[in-house]
């Protein structure tokens, strides 16, 4: 009995000491650098102390609370059709179908994603007219439209979600998703129309006061003030939503919606920005369903026979007001910071604005509904939800106000989470339960917190065949040469622990940097430039380093070589000495050998090296500790295993070239027998700023087969080296 108790102890002990290498100690500092960039995603739940199986549990039956549970809101419609309802409205909007596109694509779901698309495609799209490619925004779950015109988020969440299914699945399983897009795109451009007649006293379609146009122009996107409008025809077109701006979904248009208008989506990214700072109070955080242009509060048009308001009463146009669309703003904000950055000072210090403004009227108890400057709506000014017109502590602004902790460094941020955490999606007393709106918007929040609301990048890896070669790079990953194969047969090493396998490149001396590799170069994405047989990727900025590296991979059909071509740019303001490393990680067993007196290896005997047919060699073992060697080699690397022969061809450096403490030839053993890097460098050089080093390796992989260490192994070598 004593003894199952120690092995309890012991095993907890171990689940400990594993849970602390696994997770995260405590929220994290605040990005620096957005997905776009980095990758890279936060769990913000697994941060706070929950365990990563079960926030993803948790994710998992939040989705199926809105797809399939007893309250779900979606609907399948024979065999290919479905869409999202807004139950307590009986009708089927742009807003929710787009929205359950964008979960879709997130999570994998194609069935779904492809469903809601034929559905809105074949009920919601006009497809001629003045109107063609927009979305009627309502209609009945029959599919009978409730109105022709469209509200312009729809067709934001439309062509993003679109483009993203393209990079995700691809344009040949049964829909061609970025052409789609690309329809909807180019009928939001401006175009002439004939405005239809209108009653007097009306503010529609064709404007107040019913008298015919002549001629006006209908678009999505405000061509002079660059921002969305609230509806795309001539009423809507002269205001916009603060809830429609989503500054990140711009330039998902600018990178991969090939439309032609890259310049053009990044200003519109920029102004959604810069709207954004002028419509959310400055003390709470707050903004209107609605705003103008410049971002001040909504002026309603008066109609004739409308009574002047009093002089000196106040003004109370609810549409001014914190309120249901409003709910979207701190999640959009937070996604633009997660995913861009590029506004990351002011969305740190909005999302702890709006936070602690929501705190101070109780983490349980802050309502819905608020004029901006957090003072209560009254009367009419409540919007009215259901049937009821009520101010509520509704878990759809509890969500979104959890989603803003991403942007934020207070310790209130962990109340927030754990509130959302927490929360019962369930009626209130009086029975009054959203499905829809509520649940929609907790399944986002719970997508954000958790890392699960991504930028979905086209493909990452890049494949090249030559004759009997094949390599794979990973562009999303730090640009590394994740395979190297001669007829299908693996020479690098595949191990998916963290930093054991695959190739990847770093700057020399590694004290410039220490430990762990500069992530822009190591981990990060990398930018792509390529045509048939050539590939050149580009690392973003290192801020700590003042660089950044370019990889060029090209093949060669002649010798069925792959060579790489390392750059490294001096982007900072000062002259820097620097020199470019490659390090390539491969199983360790076989032979490693060079070109290089075995006495001039360093540190003597660390590692048991033998002289024999002109190089030194060295036959993989095993110890208890990692070991390093630093040689002069004659500017070839070499390695033998499983009957193949890699060799790696750079420039041959004299004693003195490499960087203080470093080599030409460097062979790295981890403890136990899991893997080693072989690792060459090239000459520490000084770079004037804006200056760049290139430096070159030739890979060459081939069978062999003989007995080593031997002649005929050195003499294959320089075969190939001759090639």
């Amino acid at each position: 009995m004593k003894t199952n108790k120690c092995l309890i102890v012991v095993a907890m002990l171990a689940w400990s000491l594993m849970a602390a290498a696994q997770w995260p100690r405590g929220l994290q500092a605040p990005l620096e650098k957005g997905a776009f960039e980095t990758g890279q995603y936060r769990n913000l739940f697994v941060e706070m102390g929950y365990r990563p199986n079960e926030v993803e549990q948790k994710l998992k039956e939040v989705f199926n609370d809105v797809f399939h549970g007893p309250n779900k809101v979606y609907f399948e419609v024979g065999d290919t059709m479905g869409y999202v309802s807004d139950i307590k409205n009986h009708d089927v909007r742009t807003e929710g179908m787009s929205y359950g596109m964008m979960v879709a694509v997130q999570m994998g779901e194609k069935d779904i994603f492809d469903r809601l698309w034929r559905w809105a495609k074949k009920y919601m799209q006009h497809q001629e007219g003045i109107r063609e490619g927009y979305f009627a925004w309502s209609c009945k779950t029959d599919g009978t439209r409730n109105s022709p015109g469209a509200a312009s988020d729809g067709e934001l969440y439309f062509i993003t979600a679109l483009i993203f299914a393209s990079n995700q699945w691809g344009d040949a399983t049964g829909i061609n998703y970025k052409a789609e897009a690309q329809h909807i795109l180019n009928c939001i451009q401006p175009k002439e129309y004939t405005p239809e007649p209108r009653p007097a006293g009306f503010g529609g379609f064709g404007g107040p006061g019913g008298q015919e146009q002549s001629k006006a122009k209908m678009y999505l996107i405000d061509p002079e003030t660059k921002l969305i409008t609230f509806t795309p025809d001539g009423f809507g077109q002269r205001f916009t939503d603060p809830s429609y701006h989503i500054p990140a979904f711009y330039e998902v248009w600018a990178k991969w919606a090939d439309d032609g208008r890259s310049d053009f989506w990044m200003e519109c990214a920029k102004k959604s920005r810069e709207l954004l700072h002028k419509c959310t109070n400055a003390q709470t955080g707050l903004n209107g369903d609605q705003c103008q242009f410049d971002g001040s509060e909504m002026q309603m048009p008066r109609f004739p026979g409308m009574p002047q308001r009093p002089e000196g009463a106040p003004r109370r146009n609810g549409n001014n007001n914190f309120r249901y669309d409003s709910w979207r703003v701190p999640m959009n904000i937070a996604l633009d910071y997660e995913w861009s950055c590029a506004d990351a000072e002011w969305q740190r210090a909005y999302g702890e604005r709006i936070q602690n403004f929501l705190y101070s009227q109780g983490i349980d108890t802050f309502v819905d509904q608020y004029r901006v400057d957090g003072t209560l709506p009254e009367g009419n000014e409540i919007l009215q939800a259901g049937g009821f017109r009520k101010l509520r502590h509704s878990i759809g602004l509890v969500a979104t106000s959890a989603a803003a902790s991403v942007m934020c460094s207070h310790d209130k941020r962990r109340e927030f989470i754990k509130a959302l955490w927490e929360a019962k999606h369930v009626p209130f007393e009086d029975g009054y339960f959203d499905a829809y709106y509520d649940g929609l918007l907790r399944l986002f929040a719970f997508m954000h917190l958790s890392g699960h609301y991504r930028v979905i990048f086209p493909p990452s890896e890049r494949q090249f065949n030559v004759g009997h070669l094949s390599a794979t790079i990973d562009t999303g990953a730090g640009g590394k040469i994740l395979s190297l194969r001669y007829d299908g047969k693996e020479v690098l090493s595949q191990s998916k622990m963290p930093e054991s396998f695959g190739s990847t490149f770093w700057t020399s001396p590694q004290k410039e940097w220490n430990w762990p590799p500069v992530p822009e170069f190591d981990k990060y994405r990398y930018r792509i430039d390529e045509d048939d047989d050539t590939l050149t990727i580009t690392s973003s900025e290192s801020a700590k380093l003042g660089m950044r590296v370019s990889k060029r991979f090209h093949t060669n059909k002649r010798d069925q070589s792959l060579t790489v071509r390392y750059s490294i740019i001096n982007t900072g303001k000062q002259a820097r000495k620097v020199a470019p490393w490659e390090i390539s990680r491969v199983p360790n067993d076989g032979w490693i050998f060079f070109d290089a007196p075995v006495e001039g290896i360093t540190p003597a005997g660390l590692m048991s090296f033998t002289a024999a047919d002109g190089a030194a060699w060295y036959k993989t073992d095993t110890a208890n500790e990692n070991r390093k060697i630093n040689a002069d080699s004659k500017g070839w690397l070499a390695y033998l295993n499983d009957g193949l022969l890699l060799v790696k061809k750079f420039e041959d450096l004299t004693a003195d070239a490499p960087a203080p403490g470093e080599a030409e030839i460097q062979v790295y053993v981890n403890r136990g027998k899991t893997y080693i890097e072989l690792e060459s460098q090239g000459a520490y050089v000084t770079l004037a700023p804006g200056e760049r080093l290139t430096w070159t390796v030739k890979w060459m992989l081939a069978p062999y087969s003989g007995e080593v260490p031997s002649a005929k192994a050195v003499k294959a070598v320089k075969k190939m080296l001759k090639k």
